[in-house]
């Protein structure tokens, strides 16, 4: 049957039809969103709750140990770490990819249910949870500014106006505020005035609380009307708290303000943002899964303007960071890429056949095969992104090679005088079996990147079937629209019988000759390949993914643990003026503080200058650490944002090695042993690790026999030291649209030292005595305690985080902290390993191993049943050594890690070069069954009459991948190793294919022929 014979009987019906899907491709084109990377979405939750004022231990033992307790029986939980700090906890899940993100949250919302009795008393709030993609990156970040409302009323606006407005526009589905803390009014207490007054914070406490209340009051019905009971009752302003009457001494009224500061605060003072050195707050602006990220912020800054009618004239709204503005130029870029590969193609085409209309079809065929690749996209529901137009460019040389095959036999036929139609429908039977042979073998070469398990495999899906439906499309367009084409070919310019082979053709015979009638030296040669192939593969450096320039930096500042929010705010303002000084830098936000963070932390989010105004990251980078070496007192940690985020357990670097064990001593010291070897590696550099032990501890010792003389108990012990250095929300203020906090502490005087508790009062049960000075019934003693505590999936555990210095890859760190934890014997109780992109990266030698023997595997399967023989796949896979040594040899001279893109372009050479291999061995084949040459002169035949489409087909291979291998544009980070190991391994494999796989086949052929006999 020849498939081709309906449409070259119709070429109306097939331009039409070719062009009606040229037409639906375009439709789904301008249809698919466009985003960095694939969509994948990662069931992650994170949960927080706040104990304001608590120190890090007991936020881990009384808040997060209940929480985790319970969250830890969720099925499907593959992943859990709680970070406790001052204040507050966040326990961050993450759950199988198999898991629905809905079904994730409700669990977790019935182990908050359930640990809810668990729970200290005195929480501000129950504890919140949200879902978190770590892919899904903000598509936009947003500041705002003013210069004259005061941060708790930007907050507000950003919160109350800003955010719900955005949340309501198409594709935004999340919308987060950072860098400051809504109003309240703060109460200060003077411990002076309150001893003088005899008060307790007790009673000031439960003064103010018994204020705020809101109950309802009720209705009045009279015969005709119903009145509704309302009070005034409600407190709003600091001046109205001050007359608050919170006791009597003597008959007279003591208020609030007697004993007290009562001003309009913020709920947190501990906690401060900046935009470029201007006080102000963070928008972080997420799309929704399938929305077009480039759609959803074009709609969010056309809304921008009517937003602004909303707000005061005085709150400025900056961009911090746009991603869009990096898409584009990668897209834009891409299809630069793409356009230039088809150009080359072209030329390669033209300079081969040397004919205008031979040359015209293959490049037809261009855009339908594009096009029904596109079609394909649209259906599967993916996007236009990094990977997927990596997947297009290099489909481009796919889908030329199909239809050069078959042109190239239409010629050939009409070169031995046959007609137009004739050839055309003969060189479609000819060539069917073969096309169709090398476009399963390919897409077999894809499966194993097709069925990758994890989520590194969910983000390689879309490239390898965007690959698989262009390879497919090729066939298609190749077997119809192709042969009727061709039909039509002029004969003009062709002439009736083959040209005289050329000198290089005549040299090729020779030569070719003398090798099978001695295969060893060819067969010596492939052997050297496959050893130097094995060799080079371990020699390389092994990478995870290539780092990407996205324009944007994570910092993360680290100071003393003991330092106080003043130190730590001139300090984080001094970085940031330093790297607003890079001329690199195009604006920073920076904030410090919040509940659940220490104060010795501060984070910054850098937006760098477009990449054509600015050298690349690394640079960058490097200039900013020589800038900030001069900042004394803070250290600083640099993450240049990636689009492939894969999690992990937090830390100041991007690679995270954790160690848990049941012991926290044992813990500490096998951890410090561990940061004191790795500090010392030549391979890493910022080593960061969660277990701070430095920060100062006011400890105090209760006296319990005088404290159970004046009935003191501990409960009121707990809470008046609570009241006074706690930030303790003690009421609630009702407003129109929102509420805020009464906060309770004592003045800023008395909170410099321990020997504050001199002036503090505790009830007692004494009638002589019922306030007792708090000196009396406890002491103050210093020490040190951890200002953070970790846990990882419901254990005491350290994260170590720690970057690779230039020149290193991910892989020779792993192997050298390996080393290190193989010399020091650490204790059998404590676990350690890799989390996040380290831990993936751990995976990554043997899944590149495994992709490539899965690869293997699949296109011997695929061509054995193609050929019914288990000998003739091996002649096709003999190719495999020459491609891999090239892609291998190329990535040695440009300096480029074996990264799991460089695999994957490893995949694709054993796909590609097979072809040429196929296209051998179905001829000799044919020549044997049908005019019964011997092995040796059909495989020489077979050899010669394909080498032109052979050459064709690699060179045109090897120049749709120079674009990606050349590349410098935004995005080419992803690309170039793809680029670089194709265009290496086509280039060698030419050289050695076109005398191996005849020597092979000659070879094993014999070896068959003598064992059937």
């Amino acid at each position: 049957m020849n498939l081709a014979a309906p449409f070259v009987a119709r070429p109306v019906g097939t331009a039409l039809i070719a062009l009606g899907l040229s037409l639906i491709g375009l439709v789904a084109l301008a249809r698919l969103p466009i985003a960095s990377l694939p969509n994948v979405e990662r069931p992650t939750i994170v949960v927080q709750a706040s104990l304001p004022g608590a120190s890090a231990d007991t936020i881990a033992a009384s808040l997060a140990q209940p929480l985790e307790d319970r969250l830890g029986l969720i099925a499907g939980l593959t992943e859990m770490s709680a970070f406790s700090a001052v204040g507050g906890t966040q326990i961050t899940l993450q759950f199988a990819l198999s898991k629905s993100i809905d079904a994730a949250a409700g669990d977790v919302q019935a182990a908050i249910n359930a640990a809810s009795q668990d729970l200290p008393p005195g929480m501000p709030k129950p504890p919140t949870y949200y879902k978190a993609n770590p892919s899904n990156l903000a598509a936009i970040v947003l500041a705002l500014t003013s210069d004259i409302l005061p941060p708790s009323e930007v907050y507000e606006l950003a919160d109350g106006v800003v955010s719900a407005r955005l949340s309501a526009l198409p594709g935004v589905a999340q919308v987060t505020v950072s860098g400051a803390e809504r109003r309240a009014v703060r109460v200060r207490v003077s411990p002076r005035l309150m001893a003088n007054m005899q008060l307790s914070l007790e009673e000031l406490r439960s003064a103010v609380h018994d204020a705020s209340r809101n109950l309802p009051k009720g209705t009045v019905t009279l015969a005709d009307q119903t009145w509704t009971l309302a009070a005034d009752d409600l407190l709003v302003r600091a001046e109205d708290w001050a007359e608050v009457i919170v006791a009597f001494r003597n008959g007279r009224p003591i208020r609030l303000g007697d004993v007290a500061e009562v001003t309009d605060s913020v709920t947190d003072t501990r906690l401060a943002g900046w935009f470029n050195g201007e006080r102000g707050v963070v928008v972080f602006v997420r799309k929704q899964p399938d929305a077009n990220v480039v759609e959803t912020v074009d709609a969010l800054k056309a809304a921008l303007p009517e937003l602004a009618r909303w707000l005061p004239p005085s709150l400025k709204v900056h961009t911090l960071y746009d991603r869009t503005v990096l898409i584009r130029e990668s897209v834009a870029e891409v299809a630069r890429t793409i356009a230039i590969a088809i150009g080359l193609v072209i030329v390669v085409v033209a300079l081969f056949l040397r004919r205008l209309a031979a040359t015209l079809v293959p490049v037809a065929s261009i855009p339908v095969a594009l096009a029904l690749t596109l079609a394909a996209m649209g259906v599967l529901g993916y996007s236009l992104d990094n990977l997927s137009l990596m997947a297009l460019t290099i489909a481009v040389g796919f889908v030329v090679d199909d239809a050069v095959i078959v042109v190239e036999a239409v010629v050939r036929l009409m070169e031995e005088g046959r007609p137009a139609h004739e050839a055309a429908l003969e060189a479609a039977r000819r060539m069917g079996a073969t096309i169709v042979a090398i476009s399963a073998a390919l897409a077999a070469a894809l499966l194993p990147v097709l069925l990758m398990p994890d989520v590194v495999g969910r983000y390689f899906r879309e490239f390898g079937l965007t690959l698989v439906a262009a390879i497919l499309a090729s066939a298609l367009v190749s077997l119809t629209l192709v042969p009727t084409l061709c039909a039509r070919l002029p004969k003009r310019g062709i002439q009736e019988r083959p040209p005289a082979p050329s000198r290089a053709a005549r040299a090729y015979r020779a030569s070719l000759a003398w090798c099978l009638r001695r295969p060893g030296p060819v067969l010596l040669a492939l052997a050297a390949s496959a050893a130097g192939s094995a060799a080079l593969y371990v020699a390389l450096p092994k990478g995870f993914m290539p780092t990407q320039d996205t324009g944007i930096l994570q910092v993360r500042t680290i100071t003393n643990p003991s330092v106080s929010f003043a130190a730590m705010e001139q300090l984080q303002r001094r970085v940031a003026r330093t790297i607003l000084e890079e001329p690199a830098v195009a604006a920073l936000s920076s904030y410090i503080g919040g509940s659940g963070a220490s104060l010795s932390n501060g984070n910054l989010y850098v937006g760098l200058k477009p990449l054509a105004e600015r050298p690349g990251v690394e640079e960058v980078v490097n200039r900013l650490r020589e800038r900030l070496a001069h900042v004394a007192g803070m250290r600083t940690y640099f993450t240049p944002l990636q689009d492939l985020s894969l999690g992990g357990s937090g830390g100041a670097s991007r690679y995270q090695y954790t160690l848990v064990g049941p012991d926290p001593d044992a813990l500490w010291t096998a951890s410090e042993a561990m940061r004191k070897r790795m500090l010392a590696m030549p391979e890493i550099t910022d080593v960061v690790t969660s277990a701070e032990r430095l920060g100062l501890e006011a400890g105090l010792v209760i006296d319990r026999q005088r404290a159970a003389q004046f009935g003191v108990t501990p409960l009121a012990i707990d809470n008046t030291l609570y009241d006074a250095f706690g930030q303790r929300p003690v009421g609630m203020i009702y407003l129109p649209s929102n509420y805020a906090w009464v906060v309770l502490e004592v003045e800023p005087a008395a909170q410099g030292s321990p020997s504050s508790l001199a002036g503090l009062y505790v009830p007692g049960a004494s009638l002589d005595r019922p306030q007792v000075p708090l000196s009396e019934v406890m002491r103050p003693r210093r020490g040190h305690a951890a200002m953070w505590l970790r846990h990882l999936d419901g254990m005491p555990g350290v994260t170590l985080s720690f970057n690779t210095r230039p020149g290193m890859v991910i892989g020779d760190a792993l192997a050298a902290i390996r080393a290190a934890e193989a010399t020091l014997h650490l204790p059998d109780e404590i676990k350690t390993g890799f989390r996040g992109e380290a831990g993936e990266a751990g995976k990554s030698g043997t899944r590149q191993l495994l992709l490539f023997l899965g690869a293997v595997l699949a296109i011997y399967v695929v061509l054995g049943v193609l050929y019914e023989s288990l000998i003739h796949p091996l002649t096709i896979l003999s190719t495999l050594p020459s491609a891999v040594i090239g892609g291998l040899v190329a990535l040695r001279v440009t300096g480029t890690p074996l990264t799991l893109v460089a695999s994957i372009a490893c995949v694709l050479l054993v796909g590609i070069v097979m072809k040429n291999a196929i296209l051998m061995v179905d001829v000799a084949l044919v020549l044997q069954r049908e005019r019964g040459l011997a092995i040796r002169e059909a495989v020489l035949e077979a050899a010669l009459s394909r080498a032109r489409p052979i050459l064709m087909t690699t060179l045109v291979a090897a120049l749709s991948a120079v674009p990606l291998a050349l590349g410098t544009g935004p995005g080419h980070e992803l690309r170039q190793p793809l680029g670089i190991t194709a265009v290496g391994g086509l280039i060698v494999s030419q050289l050695l294919t076109l005398y191996s796989t005849p020597v092979v086949f000659a070879v094993l052929s014999r070896v068959a022929r003598g064992n059937s006999a």
